[in-house]
């Protein structure tokens, strides 16, 4: 870490702490309902560990992308096996290289997350689509079941505007010849209310071979049929092109340099389409049965292509997903505070989800790879008193997979996956805004089909699902909001935590693993001391995150699991003054990780880093315009290594260095 960098991140620290919410003079953004639990929460009724992204954080902050602005937050580790934001990798609570299976990500609500490894793409929705970002760390399981161990990410779109049509349009151009375009048209009519996005982005990016194309879609409707029912549909288009640069060793780096590829026609490319229909009827019930029904039906088709040389020739891989899910729960109870002492809510997950494989030039796959899932559950909160509540909540979920190998030695084969996981917990409000928690859950999680299967080894019949134990205590404080403190402690416990093995090129359960950490957050309004008309809003923030994720048997026990660094800090301040203008100016310093595949800790970590991004904006109706810089002090790190499993040889890749964005928007 430079000596320059450290200075400046101390003194940004020194002015401030979650990003939770941009508060502005009086910090009264109005009420926040919080839709984590699945039955509708204020935001200060839920725990610490739970954070809200609002459009005013999404605003203000100099990210470029849904990854980006999450990793401003306490707990979230942000990477890139690819020097692409494409294939950045969102880790919370240390999973490292299989954080991508690890952590569920919803789209409204719905399972975004592939059956394959691919994992979530964090491009598909652009950020002028985005509402807010929901982001849960820890164990969802009983909630969500598959993937939900580290954490719940949900991504909540626009639905409408606030006059009969408004819109905007914008154009940004920056460093690598990057350059985006955005439409966006909203509004409501009567009982109708729309969102409606189209983008075009194209970057050639910082490293050779890294090129980005991509075009997106989005478009809500909502029809409110009576005061009763109410329905909307969800719909969104993405598709895109991309480079893949590949890792460099040391001898790359000194012939190519940090910019250079080793692998020039690597590529690959998306065609993602969704759609989803909610409805949501309350019935004509009173008392204790009281709530909501609501039905999520949702259908997505995702074709990719991806093409890797080697010296061993070319393979080539095409792949069509297509998936079906029903999504139904019962909500009981009411927000209003005093009218009963209990609510919950009780429903059912259904996921189909077809994987059509087929190879070509080295790969000769063809084969279906199916999973049906089904998860029941039920969670339930009961007011002992108006102030403590006790929670709890179980789920059973079934899978079964189908492996229909169609060349080659055909073969055809099914797994059938269960589990049954519960949570208990309890929260007790001791002021407005303010509350202590603690919470004990059961996780688990069943292998992806490319954990079952691979081109390299066949099918994987021992692997056993992921299970574990999370045990969490945390505490939100909110000072007269004016300082807002957040702070969670947890023990995560799990066994046969799944992981690919290099060494056999094929995935394995790991002896039991544990993870200890902190999670500490500050938010404060700096105006409440400061007094001058010329600034509007004055906030800083501050966190600090500590995760110790190591295994705790085996041949490696006590050892770190790669790629999690065991201290983060994050700081910045935002302002809004003289009116028209606005700075951001964000720090983050991330700690040495060993490399991915160093399971025994044999090799030098990848250094500690610290990148700071500003941005500042002018705003007179209706136009806005920005500037913004990133890695302010072209720090040179890597957002990804790799270390060969037959030597201590490593692969890097380099992250991107200083760049700008320059951008306007013009409202109608």
């Amino acid at each position: 870490m430079s000596g320059k960098n450290a200075l400046i991140v101390l003194i940004v620290c020194l002015l401030s702490g979650s990003p939770a919410t941009a508060f502005g003079r009086d910090m009264d953004l109005g009420e926040i309902i919080i839709t984590a639990s699945r039955m509708g929460q204020r935001e200060g009724a839920v725990s610490s560990d739970i954070t809200v992204i609002t459009p005013q954080d999404i605003a203000l902050s100099p990210s470029r992308s849904m990854s980006e602005v999450m990793e401003e937050q306490a707990g979230i580790f942000m990477y890139e096996p690819g020097t692409s934001l494409k294939v950045s990798t969102i880790d919370i609570r240390g999973f490292g290289d299989t954080a991508k299976n690890n952590v569920l990500f919803l789209l409204n609500g719905r399972k975004m997350n592939s059956i394959d490894n691919s994992g979530f793409d964090p491009m598909h929705i652009p950020l002028e689509a985005i509402d807010r970002i929901e982001v849960t760390r820890g164990a969802g399981s009983v909630l969500y079941g598959d993937n939900a161990v580290g954490g719940v990410v949900n991504i909540i779109t626009k639905k409408e505007g606030d006059r009969k049509i408004s819109g905007a349009l914008g154009i940004n151009h920056g460093t690598y010849n990057t350059t985006s375009e955005d439409l966006t048209v909203s509004g409501r009519q009567g009982p109708l209310s729309y969102f409606m996005l189209a983008k075009y982005f194209d970057t050639k990016g910082y490293r050779s071979n890294s090129d980005l194309l991509y075009k997106d879609f989005v478009n809500n409707l909502g029809y409110r049929v009576s005061e009763d029912f109410s329905l909307t549909i969800n719909t969104s288009w993405h598709e895109d092109d991309y480079g893949l640069p590949g890792g460099l060793n040391e001898g790359e780096l000194q012939l190519l340099g940090r910019r250079g590829s080793a692998d020039e026609e690597n590529y690959a490319s998306t065609k993602d389409r969704n759609f989803q229909l909610s409805l949501d009827w309350a019935p004509p019930v009173e008392g204790w049965a009281q709530g909501n029904a609501i039905v999520d039906l949702n259908y997505r088709n995702r074709d990719t292509y991806a093409l890797l040389t080697s010296e061993f020739g070319d393979f080539a891989t095409k792949r069509g997903i297509d998936s079906y899910g029903i999504n139904a729960r019962y909500v009981l109870g009411s927000l209003e505070e005093g009218e009963f002492p209990f609510k919950g809510v009780i429903g059912l997950d259904y996921y189909d989800v077809d994987n059509d494989i087929l190879g070509s030039a080295g790969n000769s796959d063809e084969l279906t790879i199916s999973k049906r899932e089904l998860g029941y559950y039920v969670s339930t909160e009961y007011g002992l008193t108006d102030k403590m509540f006790l929670l709890g909540g179980t789920r059973y979920q079934k899978a079964r997979y189908t492996f229909d190998q169609k060349s080659g030695i055909p073969f055809y084969e099914n797994q059938r996956p269960d589990e049954h996981v519960s949570q208990i917990g309890a929260r007790y409000e001791y002021a407005a805004g303010s509350n202590v928690n603690v919470s004990v859950q059961q996780t688990f999680r069943f292998p992806s089909t490319d954990e079952w299967y691979s081109s390299f080894s066949g099918l994987n019949t021992s692997l056993d699902p992921q299970t574990g134990m999370q045990y969490e205590v945390g505490i939100r404080h909110d000072f007269d909001q004016i300082l807002q403190l957040d702070a969670t402690a947890y023990v995560m416990d799990i066994k046969h935590e799944l992981f690919y093995d290099p060494s056999t090129y094929a995935n394995a359960n790991y002896d039991s693993t544990r993870r200890v950490g902190l999670e500490l957050g500050q938010t404060v309004n700096l105006l409440h001391w400061v007094e001058t008309e010329a600034v509007e809003q004055w906030d800083a923030f501050v966190n600090y995150t500590y995760q110790n994720a190591t295994f705790k048997d085996g041949p490696n026990a006590q050892k770190q699991i790669p790629w999690v660094p065991v201290y983060q800090v994050n700081a910045g301040t935002r302002l809004k003054f003289w009116k028209f203008w606005g700075l951001s100016l964000t720090g983050r310093y991330v700690g040495s990780r060993y490399a991915i595949n160093d399971v025994a800790n044999a090799t030098t970590p990848g250094k500690p880093y610290v990148v700071m991004d500003g941005k500042i904006t002018w705003t007179k109706d209706p136009l806005e315009v920005f500037f913004s810089l990133n890695n302010i002090f072209n720090e040179q790190y890597d957002t990804y290594i790799v270390k060969s499993s037959f030597s201590d040889t490593k692969d890097y890749y380099p992250a991107v260095e200083r760049n700008v964005m320059l951008g306007m928007k013009v409202r109608f």
